[in-house]
């Protein structure tokens, strides 16, 4: 349960942050925006702390693990884009859905109920107040990235050598069931070539995949198809520095320019470049650190 529970933390801080058009929760906002006043309007809060809602989560799928394991197994083979969601318990309704057909009547109504529970417990930590998460992201800028060891989606081995070899590397951090992260896909592939007449790459980090869960590199690798996006995307142990550095991003998708010495230049970028001017932003920190490389 140890990646579906940091996947938990991942959305409820998608739908937590209020990062005007920048992460996950705020670009998604019209969803997000009926879940705020659904709570107020609506619904009473419990007082309890997210680690506490997450904790809750976890104990209503961990009931019926048996169950939410062929769920997930069946999720990987049918995700679309029209079931990524803002929050977790619809994204689980909907896989639910798609796999009625394996469960009996009785299972499927407790796989409902699972799932509508959730869903309550992501709203009321939508509603809970906000901290600093947003300069806790973005005050990475002049420290060294995480050595690393880890893998592609592929198998092939994959570590820190990779920054010396570009003039300039750009690490994007997306899961699956973001969909800000999975919508900009295909412009990080063609930033990618673009960068890499430079001399430079794109390598994404599916924090879902950390640790090889299968699952979420299958279903990781159907979006990255679906998308047209051909660029590498690597995973590492979730207890690596780098795992650690992946799993304390708090807005998704967010992205870091790492020069040839491992160096995170600028701040961190939250939000898709899908955005002309996350674009553009991205692209003068590249053009940065490119014209410094060239000097040397």
């Amino acid at each position: 349960m140890k990646m579906k529970k940091n996947l938990m933390m991942m959305l409820a801080a998608c739908l937590a942050l209020s990062v005007p058009l920048s992460g996950c929760g705020s670009t998604v906002k019209d969803t997000s925006s009926s879940v705020s006043s659904e709570v107020s309007g609506e619904a009473e809060t419990s007082g309890k702390s997210s680690q506490e809602l997450l904790d809750e989560e976890n104990a209503i799928m961990a009931k019926n693990n048996d169950l939410w394991e062929k769920v997930f197994a069946s999720m990987s083979k049918n995700v679309t884009e029209d079931t990524l969601s803002s929050n977790y318990g619809d994204v689980l309704m909907a896989a639910v859905d798609g796999a009625k057909d394996q469960f009996t009547d009785a299972e499927y109504e407790t796989l409902k109920s699972d799932a509508e529970q959730i869903r309550k417990i992501e709203e009321e930590i939508a509603a809970l107040p906000t901290d600093s998460s947003e300069e806790q992201t973005s005050d990475a800028s002049g420290t060294a990235f995480p050595q690393f060891e880890g893998k592609d989606l592929d198998g092939n081995k994959v570590d820190s050598s990779v920054f010396a070899e570009n003039a300039v590397t750009v690490v994007n951090f997306w899961f699956n069931e973001c969909k800000p992260c999975v919508e900009e896909l295909s412009e990080m592939n063609a930033l990618n070539d673009r960068i890499k007449e430079q001399g430079g790459e794109v390598l994404g980090v599916n924090v879902g995949a950390l640790d090889g869960d299968e699952q979420n590199i299958a279903t990781a690798k159907q979006i990255l198809e679906t998308k047209g996006a051909k660029y590498r995307n690597i995973y590492f142990d979730s207890d690596s520095d780098a795992g650690k550095f992946a799993l304390g991003v708090t807005a998704f998708p967010t992205t870091y320019v790492i020069d040839r010495n491992g160096n995170i230049v600028g701040e961190a970028l939250m939000g898709g470049i899908d955005n002309d001017e996350n674009l553009s932003t991205l692209q003068n920190t590249i053009d940065e650190v490119l014209a410094k490389d060239a000097q040397k």
